[in-house]
């Protein structure tokens, strides 16, 4: 199973921690290392856009780390669950990472994780919501929340934005398992913890160049919030951006 995650590549792996600098979870997010890891991300937009590392927004920085994490911890969530059948236990006290921007593990579970077995995608996304949703995105939201002032309705929805590009992106790799990572995904997107991040609109209503692509050509994704990435040099608003409805002559394609 984790050899196939590491063929998907991207968010979707899962390292092995041993020997490495990794630490548990809620380690990588207590409030000292945080704030080192901001500073990292903060330095390396600066040195992608041409800034001095104190002119980037802090704000942004947050949203950008979270954005990352989130995007592994979903990508792992829906592959796992849809390819094999089987999910790990996704909250905070089973996870590891390395504290740094960029670190050699970006994630990695530890070696006593429970593994549960879903026999139907109802059950993969109650077990997803509880552990996952309510669990370690919960904790680093709140985490990001705390440490770079990033208010929560803009985390919410870079989540439920990364969950649609992990949907998104497994339904490219594994063409056949497709129908089933996009139901998956709107199952997440329409539970409790995360309908108020964002949610999917009929395409003929919006603006070109408006709405994240989703399974079919007519649909849409829009979040409830913005990620903040326009104050970057250089990049407008993302197509699925809370804004972009109303200033589509600002969104960036491809982003």
């Amino acid at each position: 199973m984790l050899v196939d995650l590491d063929r998907l590549g991207g968010f979707f792996v899962l390292a092995d921690p041993a020997g490495s600098d990794a630490v548990p979870w809620p380690e990588l997010l207590r409030e000292d290392r945080l704030a080192a890891r901001l500073a990292q991300v903060r330095a390396a937009l600066a040195g992608s856009t041409g800034q001095d590392p104190g002119d980037v927004d802090p704000k942004v920085a947050a949203s950008a780390l979270q954005v990352g994490l989130a995007s592994r911890l979903l990508s792992v969530g829906l592959a796992t669950a849809v390819l094999h059948g089987r999910v790990p236990d996704l909250l905070s006290g089973h996870l590891l990472g390395s504290p740094g921007h960029r670190g050699e593990v970006p994630l990695a579970l530890a070696p006593d994780t429970p593994w549960t077995s879903v026999a139907t995608l109802d059950e993969a996304a109650d077990r997803l919501a509880r552990t996952l949703v309510a669990g370690s995105l919960a904790d680093l939201d709140a985490a990001c929340a705390r440490v770079g002032g990033v208010a929560p309705r803009v985390l919410l929805s870079n989540t439920t934005s990364s969950l649609v590009g992990a949907a998104r992106v497994l339904a490219h790799a594994r063409p056949g398992c497709g129908p089933a990572a996009w139901e998956l995904a709107r199952m997440l997107l329409s539970s409790p913890g995360l309908a108020p991040g964002g949610g999917t609109r009929l395409r003929s209503g919006l603006p070109d160049g408006v709405g994240g692509a989703m399974e079919r050509p007519d649909e849409a994704f829009v979040r409830r919030g913005c990620c903040l990435f326009d104050r970057i040099p250089g990049h407008g608003l993302c197509p699925d951006c809370v804004r972009a409805p109303s200033h589509p002559h600002l969104v960036t394609p491809g982003h």
